[in-house]
């Protein structure tokens, strides 16, 4: 498991939450495993009672699934909770997309460039972890840019059943796909041309849809039956 630091003052739930989501997202907690309370409880050398509280939350996105007398199990890959999720972000983060347009400075273009030269660097260098790091960065720096985090924090909370997908997809393909499209919504922004923005925003979005087949053939095992 990857255990963060935790943060001044954050709350021991806050804490929890977030590493058990982390971990899920990263795939650390593969899907279909059981997760133990206590032994999460030890390593971040906290009570049982904010990890139990922290699953109980994530159980209402449905990404984790309370087994009474057995423990929390995480849920396999289900494509249509994928695709709610990309549905809500490419609802909210379009129209935000649309207004980095009109808002950003030229500071925040330059900080969008080089985000982008990090993610050159770490896909080069093989490292997943670091490139979704800076991918996840570049979309928050929309919201950001725009003054509307309280959407970024409401779309994140679906958006974990998206983001385990994105991470068996960044090892299935070649991550130069995804950086070309970042530079495509960023040369729109760069330009204010907020139709081309939203076209090549979706375009990212939606490749979501085309890389299932290839995705699921390479791990059956983390996807839930389709009915």
């Amino acid at each position: 498991m990857k255990i963060p630091e935790q943060n001044y003052r954050e709350a021991n739930h806050d804490y929890a939450f977030r590493v058990i989501k982390l971990n899920i997202e990263s795939l650390d907690l593969k899907p279909g495993s059981m997760i133990s309370e206590q032994e999460i409880a030890s390593k971040l050398s906290i009570s049982r009672t904010p990890v139990h509280e922290a699953l109980q939350e994530l159980a209402k996105t449905k990404i984790v699934e309370i087994l009474p007398q057995r423990g929390s199990l995480v849920g396999l890959i289900d494509m249509k909770l994928v695709d709610e999720a990309c549905f809500i972000r490419a609802t909210i983060e379009s129209a935000v997309t649309e207004l980095v347009c009109e808002k950003a400075s030229q500071n925040d273009i330059d900080a969008l460039e080089e985000n982008i030269v990090l993610q050159e660097f770490y896909s080069q260098k093989q490292n997943f972890d670091k490139f979704m790091e800076f991918d996840n960065a570049f979309h928050r720096a929309m919201y950001q840019i725009t003054d509307r985090m309280l959407c970024y924090y409401t779309v994140q909370l679906m958006n974990i059943h998206h983001n385990r997908f994105r991470t068996l997809s960044l090892q299935s393909s070649n991550a130069s796909r995804i950086i070309k499209e970042h530079r495509a919504i960023l040369e729109a922004i760069r330009k204010k041309d907020v139709q081309k923005t939203r076209e090549e925003f979706l375009h990212h979005i939606n490749r979501t849809h085309t890389d299932v087949t290839e995705v699921r053939q390479k791990y059956p095992e983390y996807f839930k039956a389709e009915t």
